[in-house]
């Protein structure tokens, strides 16, 4: 199993679309949606900073890359935050729940 996290600007109707959009393409099995950060960061050699929401995408292994193609062609940012995380302990269940569907 594998969590993407990524951030998306802070507009409710396009990031309830972009979420169904993920799980409607089967790329992942569960997208937790955390609200409210102000993310500061330096684009273009200017400190700016933004509202956003922080996505949690729960995916197997071997949806991991056409999960990242799908979110570098359909994310709203030119260089949309991809990290992908591995955690090192997973209920069974839940791995399995993930993993198999």
């Amino acid at each position: 199993m594998k969590i993407i996290m990524t951030t998306y600007p802070a507009k409710p109707k396009e990031l309830r679309q972009f979420i169904y959009r993920i799980l409607g393409s089967k790329l992942a099995m569960c997208v937790n949606k955390i609200n409210y950060v102000k993310s500061y960061y330096i684009w273009e050699w200017k400190i700016k900073n933004d509202n956003e929401k922080i996505l949690l995408i729960k995916t197997s292994e071997d949806k991991v890359k056409k999960l990242q193609a799908f979110l570098d062609k359909n994310h709203p940012y030119d260089v949309p935050e991809i990290l992908i995380l591995e955690p090192n302990e997973v209920n069974e269940s839940y791995l399995n729940w993930v993993n198999n569907n």
